[in-house]
Protein backbone atom coordinates (compact mmCIF):
# COMPACT_ATOMS: atom_id res chain seq x y z
CA UNK A 1 0.00 0.00 0.00
CA UNK A 2 1.51 3.04 -0.95
CA UNK A 3 2.78 5.60 1.68
CA UNK A 4 1.54 9.05 3.05
CA UNK A 5 4.04 10.22 0.64
CA UNK A 6 3.42 8.26 -2.80
CA UNK A 7 -0.20 9.38 -1.96
CA UNK A 8 0.55 12.89 -2.03
CA UNK A 9 2.88 12.84 -5.10
CA UNK A 10 -0.38 11.22 -6.88
CA UNK A 11 -2.84 13.87 -5.81
CA UNK A 12 0.19 16.60 -6.82
CA UNK A 13 0.09 14.52 -10.13
CA UNK A 14 -3.42 13.94 -10.43
CA UNK A 15 -3.93 18.00 -10.15
CA UNK A 16 -1.93 19.02 -12.29
CA UNK A 17 -3.00 16.64 -15.08
CA UNK A 18 -6.62 17.94 -14.52
CA UNK A 19 -5.37 21.43 -14.95
CA UNK A 20 -3.47 20.63 -17.90
CA UNK A 21 -6.77 18.81 -19.51
CA UNK A 22 -8.97 22.08 -18.42
CA UNK A 23 -6.37 24.59 -20.04
CA UNK A 24 -5.96 21.98 -23.03
CA UNK A 25 -9.81 21.57 -23.56
CA UNK A 26 -10.57 25.16 -22.71
CA UNK A 27 -8.98 27.06 -25.30
CA UNK A 28 -6.60 25.20 -27.70
CA UNK A 29 -6.35 28.56 -30.07
CA UNK A 30 -4.91 30.81 -27.34
CA UNK A 31 -1.31 31.34 -26.58
CA UNK A 32 -1.63 32.33 -22.89
CA UNK A 33 -3.16 28.86 -22.73
CA UNK A 34 -0.89 27.06 -24.87
CA UNK A 35 2.02 28.67 -22.40
CA UNK A 36 0.33 27.72 -19.00
CA UNK A 37 -0.51 24.03 -20.66
CA UNK A 38 3.37 23.66 -21.58
CA UNK A 39 4.61 24.88 -17.88
CA UNK A 40 2.30 22.48 -16.58
CA UNK A 41 3.30 19.80 -18.79
CA UNK A 42 7.22 20.60 -18.43
CA UNK A 43 6.70 20.91 -14.67
CA UNK A 44 5.09 17.11 -14.73
CA UNK A 45 7.96 15.77 -17.60
CA UNK A 46 5.06 15.33 -19.65
CA UNK A 47 6.53 17.22 -22.96
CA UNK A 48 7.61 14.90 -25.23
CA UNK A 49 11.14 16.34 -25.78
CA UNK A 50 13.22 19.30 -25.72
CA UNK A 51 13.19 21.37 -28.67
CA UNK A 52 15.92 20.20 -30.97
CA UNK A 53 16.80 22.39 -33.42
CA UNK A 54 20.13 25.32 -32.90
CA UNK A 55 18.74 28.64 -32.09
CA UNK A 56 19.77 31.56 -34.03
CA UNK A 57 18.93 34.99 -34.27
CA UNK A 58 17.15 36.74 -37.25
CA UNK A 59 19.48 38.92 -37.74
CA UNK A 60 21.45 35.94 -38.61
CA UNK A 61 19.27 34.65 -41.61
CA UNK A 62 18.69 38.14 -42.93
CA UNK A 63 20.69 40.47 -45.05
CA UNK A 64 20.69 43.98 -41.77
CA UNK A 65 19.56 45.99 -44.93
CA UNK A 66 16.70 44.76 -45.74
CA UNK A 67 13.82 47.22 -45.07
CA UNK A 68 10.25 46.07 -44.89
CA UNK A 69 6.84 47.47 -44.23
CA UNK A 70 4.49 46.42 -41.77
CA UNK A 71 0.40 46.50 -41.68
CA UNK A 72 -1.87 45.94 -38.56
CA UNK A 73 0.66 45.29 -36.28
CA UNK A 74 -1.33 45.17 -33.27
CA UNK A 75 -1.63 41.32 -32.60
CA UNK A 76 -4.57 39.45 -32.03
CA UNK A 77 -5.13 36.11 -30.62
CA UNK A 78 -4.13 33.27 -32.93
CA UNK A 79 -2.17 35.63 -35.18
CA UNK A 80 1.73 35.78 -35.23
CA UNK A 81 3.69 37.80 -32.89
CA UNK A 82 4.79 41.26 -34.83
CA UNK A 83 8.40 39.84 -34.24
CA UNK A 84 7.39 36.96 -36.37
CA UNK A 85 5.50 38.80 -38.67
CA UNK A 86 8.41 41.22 -39.52
CA UNK A 87 10.41 37.94 -39.45
CA UNK A 88 8.61 36.37 -42.43
CA UNK A 89 7.96 39.32 -44.12
CA UNK A 90 12.03 40.40 -43.98
CA UNK A 91 12.95 36.51 -45.11
CA UNK A 92 10.76 36.73 -47.85
CA UNK A 93 12.12 39.93 -49.09
CA UNK A 94 15.51 38.85 -47.94
CA UNK A 95 15.37 36.00 -50.28
CA UNK A 96 13.38 37.47 -53.01
CA UNK A 97 10.68 35.03 -53.30
CA UNK A 98 8.57 34.86 -56.17
CA UNK A 99 6.06 32.14 -55.63
CA UNK A 100 4.91 31.79 -52.25
CA UNK A 101 2.60 29.50 -50.62
CA UNK A 102 0.89 29.60 -47.41
CA UNK A 103 -1.23 26.97 -44.80
CA UNK A 104 -3.53 28.67 -43.17
CA UNK A 105 -4.31 31.39 -44.21
CA UNK A 106 -6.77 32.71 -40.73
CA UNK A 107 -7.56 36.32 -41.33
CA UNK A 108 -5.12 37.10 -43.88
CA UNK A 109 -2.65 39.54 -41.84
CA UNK A 110 0.12 37.47 -42.66
CA UNK A 111 -1.03 37.16 -46.07
CA UNK A 112 -1.41 40.83 -46.50
CA UNK A 113 2.33 41.70 -44.97
CA UNK A 114 3.77 39.34 -47.37
CA UNK A 115 2.01 40.90 -50.14
CA UNK A 116 2.85 44.32 -48.97
CA UNK A 117 6.85 43.33 -48.88
CA UNK A 118 6.63 41.23 -52.22
CA UNK A 119 3.89 42.90 -54.37
CA UNK A 120 5.79 41.28 -57.06
CA UNK A 121 5.09 37.78 -55.85
CA UNK A 122 2.27 34.89 -56.68
CA UNK A 123 1.00 34.28 -53.49
CA UNK A 124 -1.47 31.34 -52.98
CA UNK A 125 -2.95 30.81 -49.33
CA UNK A 126 -5.33 27.90 -48.39
CA UNK A 127 -7.91 27.50 -45.43
CA UNK A 128 -10.96 26.04 -44.85
CA UNK A 129 -14.43 27.12 -46.29
CA UNK A 130 -16.53 29.34 -44.51
CA UNK A 131 -19.46 26.57 -44.85
CA UNK A 132 -17.46 23.94 -43.33
CA UNK A 133 -14.66 25.65 -40.67
CA UNK A 134 -15.60 28.83 -38.09
CA UNK A 135 -12.85 30.84 -37.32
CA UNK A 136 -12.39 32.03 -33.72
CA UNK A 137 -13.71 35.44 -32.58
CA UNK A 138 -15.79 35.46 -35.94
CA UNK A 139 -13.20 35.74 -38.95
CA UNK A 140 -13.46 34.96 -41.95
CA UNK A 141 -10.39 33.12 -43.75
CA UNK A 142 -8.40 35.96 -45.74
CA UNK A 143 -11.20 38.75 -44.84
CA UNK A 144 -7.92 41.22 -44.40
CA UNK A 145 -6.38 41.05 -47.61
CA UNK A 146 -7.17 43.83 -50.05
CA UNK A 147 -9.78 43.37 -52.65
CA UNK A 148 -6.80 45.01 -54.68
CA UNK A 149 -4.37 42.24 -53.89
CA UNK A 150 -6.36 39.77 -54.84
CA UNK A 151 -7.79 41.66 -57.85
CA UNK A 152 -4.27 42.26 -59.15
CA UNK A 153 -3.53 38.37 -59.41
CA UNK A 154 -1.37 39.27 -55.95
CA UNK A 155 -2.58 36.83 -54.21
CA UNK A 156 -4.73 33.89 -54.55
CA UNK A 157 -7.30 32.62 -51.87
CA UNK A 158 -7.77 28.74 -52.00
CA UNK A 159 -10.34 27.20 -50.01
CA UNK A 160 -9.87 23.26 -48.23
CA UNK A 161 -8.81 20.40 -46.13
CA UNK A 162 -5.21 20.79 -46.48
CA UNK A 163 -5.29 16.59 -45.99
CA UNK A 164 -7.03 16.16 -49.13
CA UNK A 165 -6.50 19.01 -51.00
CA UNK A 166 -5.33 18.13 -54.27
CA UNK A 167 -1.64 19.89 -54.44
CA UNK A 168 -0.08 18.86 -57.86
CA UNK A 169 -0.51 22.04 -59.95
CA UNK A 170 1.74 23.56 -57.12
CA UNK A 171 4.61 20.92 -56.59
CA UNK A 172 7.90 21.76 -57.66
CA UNK A 173 6.86 25.09 -58.23
CA UNK A 174 7.31 27.41 -55.05
CA UNK A 175 10.06 29.25 -53.54
CA UNK A 176 8.83 30.25 -50.66
CA UNK A 177 6.02 28.16 -47.81
CA UNK A 178 4.74 29.35 -44.77
CA UNK A 179 3.37 26.25 -42.57
CA UNK A 180 0.61 27.75 -39.98
CA UNK A 181 -2.51 25.10 -40.46
CA UNK A 182 -3.19 22.16 -38.20
CA UNK A 183 -1.14 21.75 -35.35
CA UNK A 184 -1.51 17.90 -34.82
CA UNK A 185 1.06 15.90 -35.91
CA UNK A 186 -0.71 14.62 -38.36
CA UNK A 187 -1.54 17.64 -40.01
CA UNK A 188 1.97 19.41 -39.64
CA UNK A 189 3.77 16.40 -41.05
CA UNK A 190 1.43 16.34 -44.11
CA UNK A 191 1.62 19.63 -44.47
CA UNK A 192 5.21 19.54 -44.68
CA UNK A 193 5.54 17.05 -46.65
CA UNK A 194 3.77 18.72 -49.26
CA UNK A 195 5.31 22.21 -48.46
CA UNK A 196 8.90 19.86 -49.25
CA UNK A 197 7.54 18.99 -52.44
CA UNK A 198 6.13 22.35 -53.57
CA UNK A 199 9.78 23.76 -53.35
CA UNK A 200 11.21 20.56 -54.69
CA UNK A 201 13.80 21.04 -57.39
CA UNK A 202 14.15 24.80 -55.97
CA UNK A 203 15.48 27.17 -53.64
CA UNK A 204 13.96 28.84 -50.94
CA UNK A 205 12.55 28.75 -47.34
CA UNK A 206 10.25 26.41 -45.62
CA UNK A 207 8.61 28.14 -42.03
CA UNK A 208 6.64 26.52 -39.39
CA UNK A 209 5.06 28.60 -36.75
CA UNK A 210 4.18 27.20 -33.42
CA UNK A 211 7.58 25.53 -33.17
CA UNK A 212 8.15 24.16 -29.86
CA UNK A 213 4.78 24.97 -28.74
CA UNK A 214 2.66 22.78 -30.25
CA UNK A 215 4.42 18.99 -29.92
CA UNK A 216 3.11 17.60 -33.11
CA UNK A 217 4.41 20.40 -34.86
CA UNK A 218 7.69 20.74 -33.19
CA UNK A 219 7.91 16.57 -33.83
CA UNK A 220 6.84 16.62 -37.78
CA UNK A 221 9.70 19.86 -38.15
CA UNK A 222 12.48 18.02 -36.11
CA UNK A 223 11.96 14.67 -38.47
CA UNK A 224 12.48 16.91 -42.15
CA UNK A 225 16.08 16.85 -41.89
CA UNK A 226 16.20 13.18 -42.16
CA UNK A 227 13.88 13.64 -45.24
CA UNK A 228 16.10 16.24 -47.09
CA UNK A 229 18.95 14.81 -49.83
CA UNK A 230 20.68 18.01 -50.58
CA UNK A 231 22.19 20.53 -48.41
CA UNK A 232 19.75 22.79 -46.52
CA UNK A 233 20.31 24.74 -42.11
CA UNK A 234 17.49 24.19 -40.15
CA UNK A 235 16.82 26.53 -37.30
CA UNK A 236 14.64 27.60 -34.38
CA UNK A 237 14.66 31.80 -34.86
CA UNK A 238 15.07 33.71 -31.52
CA UNK A 239 12.23 35.32 -29.77
CA UNK A 240 9.42 33.20 -31.85
CA UNK A 241 8.26 30.24 -32.61
CA UNK A 242 9.36 30.15 -36.11
CA UNK A 243 11.20 26.91 -37.39
CA UNK A 244 12.82 27.28 -40.98
CA UNK A 245 15.01 25.32 -43.54
CA UNK A 246 16.77 27.14 -46.25
CA UNK A 247 18.41 25.69 -48.71
CA UNK A 248 22.18 26.44 -49.25
CA UNK A 249 23.42 28.26 -51.96
CA UNK A 250 22.74 26.62 -55.54
CA UNK A 251 21.39 23.98 -54.01
CA UNK A 252 17.98 23.44 -55.30
CA UNK A 253 15.95 21.31 -52.81
CA UNK A 254 16.49 17.60 -53.17
CA UNK A 255 14.07 15.04 -51.21
CA UNK A 256 15.19 11.51 -50.52
CA UNK A 257 13.12 8.60 -52.23
CA UNK A 258 10.76 8.28 -49.44
CA UNK A 259 10.08 11.35 -48.60
CA UNK A 260 9.00 11.95 -52.41
CA UNK A 261 6.77 9.31 -52.55
CA UNK A 262 5.28 9.98 -49.32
Amino acid sequence: MPGPSSLNNLQHIGRGLLRMSRLAVCSPFDKSSRWAYLRASHALDVYPRTPGLERVSASELVSPDIEIALQRTHTERWQVSVTELATIASLAKDRGANRIFEFGTFDGRTTLNLHLNRPQAQIHTIDFPADQHTLPDGKTAGELVTDEASSDGGVTKLHGNTLTYDFTPYLGQQDFVFIDAGHSYRNAKADTTTALRMLEGNEGVVLWHDYATWPGVTRAVEETPATVASDASFHWIADTTLAVMITAPDQPLRLKPQAADS
